[in-house]
């Protein structure tokens, strides 16, 4: 059978693993990638791109002065009802090196716009990457080559090695098999397109809701499981509506990023004046997120294709679980011109890019004709959205009723807001149910190594970034992609460090599934 043997094995091809390899390869061992996608780069190349981080280059520069105690005593402000539930000893890690690897990744060509303000954070930690988040993949990528680390694309890990003594020693991939002769890094991401786990660990409704990742199938999980390892916080998914893709290409997304050019532009964006960098940033925003809640709070309603409302909307959840629901996952927020007056100018925008820019009800006409929807009565309203007339019609007419007797005789809704009556009527849409990601991971030590339910490391084996998020909360913007980075170089740093295993010989196959 063909082997292939390297000091550190990584399974997962995102921002974690690639920085668990590099971290590996500086460290002086050599290091092999397995990512089953044809493509680097995994969540971390899909996300917003921002990193929450103290003590930085870009803090010091806008005049912050900032501290690890302070990191800290804001992620337990943000964590709120959840703190009882965090990972101290790894939430410690994570502020520590945080701004550290920010300054890493600033020296291999990723750049940032920043420090911005992201409350309820008394101080601007949140680092914008610039141009968009692929730049870490691209940049994450160069290293790996440039470090000697040999990456192997659209390979399916089918099951782990594991030797006499019971370590984890390698897995086998695509009929291969690799070996680790120090260790194994479980790098692989969420569980979030898992509908088998999403339906085990939340429920039946979550398991509805699709993913942004489809290939976050929860494999390094299972891997880890399958060996005594334990999973945290599976309870916990980012449930949530976005507007349908632009038929349009986003601007922002097709830059391309390279080194000179990242930081061409970086000295560029911190010249420009905030209302005209407001104004670029704005078409983005329009394209990655969806309305803030506070709009339902001052009135609007959520409805679905057929025209009525769906759920209450005072919960993210429940609305992304019953758009979801429907074969057709499909919903509109439908208001009226009083929202929409509160909803055109500060301190109410529609969405959100905390420090940097905000989206009005004037931006969505500009930038996204195609989810923005005006009219004189609510029955063109109807037409222009593709909804029944009648049917929207009467289900403005309930909610009306509703409001006016200061009672949600359908759902329960705490925050009516003032109802649909005033013309010209508005609706943002369609909006698409999703999961951004999903909250879980395997228990973890301050080594990165993955335990037991003991509490025992299990030998040769460590997890990196949502796969070892080991009960860390993460609730505030910035700290996944913080996590991914700070957990993958510390995961391929302790790895490298591990004695070379003098048994390489599998004693059983341990399945993935």
């Amino acid at each position: 059978m063909t082997t292939t043997t390297a000091d550190i094995l990584i399974i997962g091809g995102g921002g974690s693993g690639m920085c668990a390899a590099i971290s590996a390869a500086t460290s002086g061992a050599s290091a092999i990638v397995l990512e089953k996608c044809p493509k680097v780069g995994g969540s971390t190349a899909m996300s917003v791109g921002s990193f929450t981080a103290a003590n930085t280059s870009y803090q010091y520069r806008a005049g912050v002065n900032d501290s690890i105690d302070l990191f800290v005593a804001d992620m337990k402000v943000a964590n709120g009802e959840f703190e009882e539930r965090e990972n101290k000893a790894l939430r410690r890690i994570l502020a520590e090196n945080a701004g550290a690897t920010v300054e890493w990744l600033s020296s291999i060509g990723v750049q940032f716009l920043g420090p911005t303000p992201e409350p309820p954070y008394e101080k601007p930690r949140m680092h914008n990457v610039l141009p968009n988040s692929s730049a870490y993949a691209q940049a994450l990528l160069r290293e790996c080559r440039k470090r000697g680390v040999e990456i192997r694309t659209s390979r399916n890990v089918e099951k782990l090695l594991r030797n006499a003594a019971g370590e984890i020693i390698g897995a086998r991939a695509n009929g291969i098999d690799f070996f680790g002769r120090r260790g194994v890094v479980l790098a692989t991401g969420d569980y979030s397109a898992s509908t088998e786990m999403k339906a085990e660990f939340v429920g039946e409704a979550a398991a509805k809701i699709p993913p942004v990742n489809p290939n976050n199938t929860g494999d390094g999980f299972k891997m880890g499981a399958s060996v005594g390892g334990v999973m945290l916080q599976m309870d916990r998914l980012y449930e949530g509506l976005r507007f349908a893709p632009s038929k349009h290409p986003d601007p922002i997304k097709l830059l391309p990023s390279h080194p000179l050019l990242s930081k061409a532009m970086r000295l560029i964006v911190e010249r420009l004046p905030k209302n005209l960098l407001a104004v670029v940033i704005r078409g983005a925003l329009t394209s990655w997120v969806g309305p803030n809640n506070t709009m339902y709070q001052s009135g609007a309603i959520l409805v679905g294709h057929a025209g009525t409302r769906i759920a209450n909307e005072d919960s993210d959840k429940l609305m992304a679980r019953a758009a979801a629901a429907d074969g057709k996952n499909t919903a509109f927020m439908v208001f009226d011109e009083r929202v929409a007056r509160k909803f055109s100018a500060w301190p109410n925008p529609v969405s959100t890019f905390p420090g940097v820019a905000y989206a009005y009800v004037e931006d969505y006409r500009r930038y996204r004709p195609d989810v923005y929807h005006r009219a004189d009565t609510i029955e063109e309203l109807a037409q222009s959205t593709g909804l029944e007339p009648a049917v929207l019609r009467a289900t403005v007419d309930e909610w009306n009723a509703d409001v006016a007797a200061g009672t949600d005789s359908r759902f329960g809704r705490q925050s009516l807001g003032r109802g649909v009556s005033e013309g010209p009527f508005y609706a943002l849409g369609p909006m698409n149910a999703f999961i951004t990601l999903a909250d879980g991971g395997l228990a973890v030590d301050t080594e990165l190594r993955v335990t037991t339910a003991d509490g025992e490391a299990i030998p040769g084996l460590w997890a990196a970034g949502s796969t070892g998020q080991g009960g860390l909360q993460l609730l505030n913007h910035g700290l996944h992609i913080g996590w991914a980075m700070v957990s993958g170089r510390l995961a391929g740093r302790h790895a490298a460090q591990a004695q070379d295993r003098s048994d390489l010989k599998p004693a059983e196959y341990i399945p993935v599934d």
